[in-house]
């Protein structure tokens, strides 16, 4: 799973597509959530002047900073910090939106047959990527790893290991937000990101054409009202006595993901389901055909090989010499 602290800088907006203006585009940028959100706003197609938009803009960021004070895995304040240090005999009341976030993991987690998890933040602790560590994983059963009550909109552990990580969906999640308000607005075209790792594409950019990402291996994504969601084996590593692994894990096996993958690409409209998708197929390369069946085109990167691609989407490109008209 991802850690919140994971910077993935292998997805970017193609620029040679998207050129802009600073009076056609409001643009912001910010730090939050172990990266770099930026946002870029189409004023000429927008119903505002370039100020409003520009405060529409400040309002996403108060609206990043909210969840990030609520899921940081670092901040003893925030709500996933104390469902962590909760006691397994006790039931937190969480308000609706946490609650429909973590009710939207569990789904995902079934879907993917457990392969994204957040209670992988478990295993996170216990092979060396936080300060404190868990030197036993005997009988941890993370499909089973908390109570949700939908009457009364709590939660509990069941096992006083269990930690949970939101990064692996945190930023997709947000920029799902980020999109509804835009939409709220008025605002129909604009391209956000967080990290490079999460994007989100509405409408159309320069020249009326949909907002073109890059990829590698000189494919691009046409972002028609689509998002982007990467990751990366070994976006960040550690060596354990002598041994090399990445910082996803699989919540099956309670190990360090260990295969030839090297990066994931999921294209869906929702950015948190390309986030959780994305961190599936690393765990767990052969969910590609059963997830490429969920509304979502799917791109594998393994050592040394040409990209395995399900496209059902029809989103994926190929640079050619007029890929730039």
């Amino acid at each position: 799973m991802h850690s919140p602290l994971t910077q993935t800088p292998c997805v970017h907006q193609s620029l040679k597509d998207n050129q802009y203006s600073e009076d056609s585009y409001a643009t912001l940028a910010f730090d939050a959530m172990g990266c770099r959100f930026e946002i870029l706003v189409d004023v000429t197609r927008s119903p505002y002047e370039q100020g409003d938009c520009m405060a529409v803009c400040e309002d996403l960021r108060e609206l990043v900073f909210d969840w990030h004070a609520r899921l940081s895995f670092f901040e003893r304040g925030s709500i996933s910090s104390q469902i962590n240090r909760s006691k397994t005999d006790t039931a937190l009341v969480l308000d609706e939106d946490m609650f429909s976030l973590i009710s939207m993991c569990e789904d995902l987690r079934i879907k993917t047959s457990g392969s994204f998890n957040i209670a992988a933040g478990s295993l996170m602790q216990a092979h060396g990527f936080r300060n404190d560590s868990i030197d036993d994983l005997s009988g941890l059963d993370l499909n089973n790893a908390f109570d949700l009550d939908r009457q009364h909109r709590t939660i509990h552990r069941i096992d006083n290991r269990i930690a949970l990580d939101f990064g692996a969906i945190a930023k997709g999640y947000v920029l799902d937000e980020m999109k509804s308000e835009l939409e709220t607005n008025g605002i129909s075209n604009a391209f956000i990101h967080g990290g490079t790792s999460s994007a989100l594409g509405m409408g159309l950019g320069q020249h009326n054409k949909y907002w073109r990402v890059d990829i590698g291996d000189d494919l691009f994504v046409e972002m028609k009202e689509m998002s982007i969601g990467v990751s990366e084996n070994h976006g960040r590593t550690i060596s354990t006595n002598g041994i090399e692994h990445g910082h996803v894990m699989n919540p099956r096996s309670l190990r360090p993901v260990n295969n030839t993958i090297s990066r994931v690409v999921c294209v869906h409209p929702s950015a948190a389901f390309a986030d959780a998708f994305s961190t599936a197929c690393c765990v767990s390369p052969q969910l590609i055909e059963k997830l490429s069946n969920e509304s979502c085109s799917l791109i594998l990167f393994e050592n040394d090989k040409e990209p395995t691609i399900y496209d059902p989407l029809g989103v994926v490109r190929k640079y050619s010499e007029d890929s730039y008209e």
